[in-house]
């Protein structure tokens, strides 16, 4: 069961001034580290008739470089060597402190079977860079890695020596939260490690209490089912208004040319939903969700750096719903709660582009992120007769496109859109679309200029479907589940500078500015809102060691544009990153 991070947002009150009064006195006391991977001193015969230029001060990228010598000389894969290094490596100068050696005797190391299971190449296989670049970018999506390199050691006779260096990020978590915020306390208890005794496997079991409700979660999540290709996970929820239980097992495809791939998977919900004006509860509607869907996906080809794949599958979901439950005097929303069963099969078409390059300091801290700058076109037809079981007979589309690139050579452009539509009962209905856009500025050392746009719409929308402006949505001056409507936009500025300043060899220091605006069409009036607008600054810290809150916020934001119930100003406290 896969959830958000959290987002807190209160009112501004002394425990900012505590808090930036004590990251200063920390900051004062640390000094300066960059916490990367050494590459290894490539050695041997491989080194005898380099080209001229291509030598180890190339930088960042010179294994990248050797390797493509490397194929173009149609070397082969020799023996691989796994090195696995702890959360903290003890051994590079000014890291052997208390706090590293009690993590690194805490912390399961990986096996390193964990990591050779995910391996994309074999010993006697052709060199070739897109399966190593592959292969690096698979195990940096693990969630037990801080961060890979995979080199060539050495060569002799056109057989190369393979190493391959993960280093661990801090995977246990014991989590306890507080928070009392507009009037209402929550409370929740989290144990959780993703990679769990070294075996790269995620366990996790929470209580939490919140004004909504209360709820016990087991997740367990495996990415090499018996160190096989395959991947499954399974999460039981058991709520104090119904339970949420969700099982999926998938065999993905792991590289642009594997030639199928399949998926299973289920859902089973039962809860209120809870639908909130100006932050505050106003209707509860029970409902009960079920979907359970089989998917199979080929390879039609690919060629230099394009791929088509085609998709077939079977799909059964029903949705029904209660009568609503009002939390006020007002009058209930507008909401079409018909419920509906839709059971039928399933057609899609993919073409894909593999242009990925890797990018720091994006929307992460001291992290390699990998960005495609090409095309990924996905559409899916549905068909869901009647005589199948289905409320009716219906027809569904779906289409996701996204596309990279860079404008000015120190930049980065990342856009996407998205569009659903159901034909049922002779009309169009839960219509949904958005458009966003998001743009890297790094011209200048240490910084990132970001500009992010978003647009989104429905029309006779499912209420699992209706829209949001607030907090959580990236207004930051502003309470969670603000306004609700059909059609809403928002745009962000955000400068982020990142400083040389390491806190305990575990954190980051940087800054933050940005200013937030967004405007919705609401459901109730059925109007446009008024252009809501803030600004603020702050702390951005990036997290080094863990696994998880990978950047930090630690900001102020005010409001420009006042309504009741908004305070002057937010402290924003949160691991959010929307871009």
């Amino acid at each position: 069961m896969h959830r958000a991070s959290e987002l807190l947002s209160v009112p501004l009150g002394g425990a900012l001034v505590v808090s930036i009064a004590a990251w200063l006195f920390l900051a004062a006391l640390a000094h300066a580290e960059t916490p990367r991977i050494a590459a290894g001193a490539t050695t041997g015969s491989c080194l005898t008739g380099l080209p001229e230029g291509l030598t180890p001060t190339a930088g960042r990228f010179y294994d990248a470089h050797l390797w493509r010598w490397l194929e173009s000389r149609h070397d082969r894969i020799g023996p691989i060597e796994v090195r696995v290094v702890n959360v903290f490596n003890r051994s590079r100068a000014g890291l052997d402190t208390w706090y590293a050696r009690a993590a690194d005797f805490i912390h399961a190391k990986t096996h390193p079977y964990v990591i050779r299971d995910a391996l994309l190449f074999k010993s006697g296989q052709p060199v070739m860079v897109r399966t190593i670049y592959e292969t690096e970018r698979n195990i940096r999506a693990l969630p037990f890695v801080r961060a890979v390199r995979i080199e060539p050691e050495s060569c002799s006779h056109h057989v190369v020596k393979v190493a391959v260096i993960e280093k661990d990020a801090w995977t246990l978590k014991f989590d306890y939260r507080f928070s009392h915020v507009g009037g209402a306390s929550e409370i929740r208890y989290k144990a959780l490690d993703t990679d769990i005794l070294g075996t790269g496997k995620t366990l996790a079991v929470s209580w939490q209490k919140t004004l909504q409700r209360t709820e016990i979660d087991y997740e367990y999540e495996d990415p090499a089912i018996f160190g096989s290709r395959w991947t499954g996970s399974l999460s039981d929820g058991t709520l104090s208004d119904g339970y949420q239980r969700e099982i999926t097992i998938a065999r993905p495809f792991y590289r642009d040319t594997d030639p199928w791939a399949v998926s299973f998977s289920g859902l089973f919900q039962k809860e209120n939903l809870d639908l909130y004006l100006d932050g505050v509860l106003v209707e509860s509607v029970p409902n009960q969700l079920n979907t359970g869907s089989v998917t199979y996906g080929h390879l039609l080809g690919f060629s230099h750096d394009t791929g088509q794949r085609f998709y077939l599958g079977w799909s059964r979901s029903s949705e029904t719903y209660e009568t609503p439950i009002a939390d006020g005097p007002g009058p209930l929303l507008p909401l079409n709660l018909r419920s509906r069963r839709t059971v039928g099969p399933t057609v899609g078409w993919q073409l894909f582009q593999d242009r990925y390059r890797s990018f720091e300091n994006i929307r992460l801290i001291d992290r390699v992120e990998d960005y495609d700058l090409g095309w990924n076109v996905m559409g899916t037809l549905g068909y869901d007769p009647s005589w199948f079981g289905s409320l009716g007979n219906s027809l569904s589309f779906d289409l996701e496109m996204s596309v990279g690139s860079r404008l000015f050579g120190r930049d980065l452009l990342l856009a996407s859109g998205t569009w659903q539509v159901r034909r049922q009962s002779g009309q169009w209905q839960n219509e949904t679309g958005q458009l966003a856009a998001t743009y890297y500025n790094q011209n200048l050392p240490e910084e990132t200029w970001v500009l992010h746009t978003a647009y989104a719409f429905t029309v006779r929308p499912d209420p699992l479907s209706l829209l949001y402006i607030g907090g959580i949505q990236g207004l930051r001056g502003y309470p969670n589940y603000f306004r609700l409507g059909t059609r809403m936009w928002t745009a962000t500025l955000e400068d982020r500078i990142v400083t040389p300043i390491t806190l305990f060899h575990s954190f980051v220091l940087g800054f933050v500015a940005y200013t937030d605006c967004a405007q919705i069409a609401e459901l109730t009036p059925a109007r446009w809102s008024r252009i809501y607008e803030d600004v603020g600054g702050g702390l951005r810290i990036g997290n080094l060691r863990s696994a998880y809150g990978q950047v930090y916020y630690l900001t102020v934001a005010m409001p420009l544009v006042h309504a009741p119930g908004v305070p002057a100003e937010q402290f924003i406290v949160g691991d959010i990153v929307h871009f």
